[in-house]
């Protein structure tokens, strides 16, 4: 089967909506699924932040105070760490990343300004689709002031597409800030993607495989998302599943959306890279 038909008969299988955009970066050969369609961002927002803060100029080496009205619940670390803890912004940025930090997420979005810069910017650069609401999991009892009752952060497949493409030709970012970026993006450290290719985390972090994966994965219980570039010698493409389902709100392994995640990206490495 094509890869078109492959990729069609995984998502008429799966029990909910899908919004999938890969685009092979040498041959500019793409397929799409409700590409456009706003899905619950989770934790895919993040990439985008990234995106605005290497953009800024900022200088990536002044510490950042983790203050109590930016500690967050739910993924990251910072929020199990001794009060009054100070960050180079770049090692923030890597956690929102690499261990998807709420909590250093939430201390980025005070430092730029909340989220107005970071939505202006996603405007300016045509992801129509992305938006940020604001802080991300502070509990009920200290919410966020400036965020709308009931916003969400929100984004596309066609939009993390655009994005990912953008960043790999280098029209997105400076030389320096692509690297910083990449860097840090190919440490992240939930891999759905890798869950049927013939490398693992260990495999990349080690350099026993010529595969590389730059992504940002996300999750809350009706979504399951990854987002990313897959790259081996000079062949490389770019991959956005979207997931949501309200059947299955378990977090686990084997959770169908994960699933689909990393068969989607078996289909498309077995026909670009393998």
């Amino acid at each position: 089967m094509s890869l078109k038909q492959e990729i069609q008969a995984l998502i008429q299988g799966f029990v909910g909506e899908v919004g999938v955009y890969l685009e092979n970066l040498a041959t500019g050969e793409t397929f799409s699924h409700l590409r456009e369609r706003q899905f619950m961002a989770a934790s895919t927002i993040k990439l985008p932040m990234l995106c605005y803060a290497l953009s800024s100029q900022a200088d990536l080496a002044q510490n950042l105070l983790v203050k109590p009205e930016t500690v967050a619940q739910g993924s990251g670390i910072l929020k199990d760490l001794s009060p009054g803890l100070s960050l180079p912004l770049l090692d923030i940025l890597t956690l929102m990343i690499v261990v998807s930090d709420n909590t250093a997420t939430n201390v980025a979005l005070e430092f730029f300004g909340h989220k107005e810069p970071f939505n202006t910017y996603y405007r300016a650069r045509g992801w129509t689709q992305t938006h940020s609401a604001g802080m991300l999991s502070l509990p009920a009892e200290r919410p966020d002031p400036r965020r709308e009752p009931g916003d969400v952060s929100k984004i596309s497949a066609q939009d993390l597409g655009l994005l990912l493409r953008s960043l790999w030709q280098g029209e997105l970012l400076s030389p320096v800030a692509t690297k910083t970026a990449l860097d840090i993006l190919s440490r992240q450290q939930f891999t759905s993607f890798l869950r049927y290719l013939p490398a693992d985390l260990d495999d990349l972090e080690e350099g026993t495989t010529a595969l590389k994966l730059y992504s940002k994965s996300g999750e809350i219980r009706c979504c399951r998302h990854d987002t990313g570039i897959l790259a081996r010698g000079h062949r490389a493409f770019a991959i956005t599943v979207l997931s949501e389902t309200e059947t299955d709100l378990k977090f686990y392994p084997d959770h169908p959306g994960i699933v689909l995640i990393g068969k989607i990206a078996e289909v498309a490495y077995r026909h670009w890279l393998a």
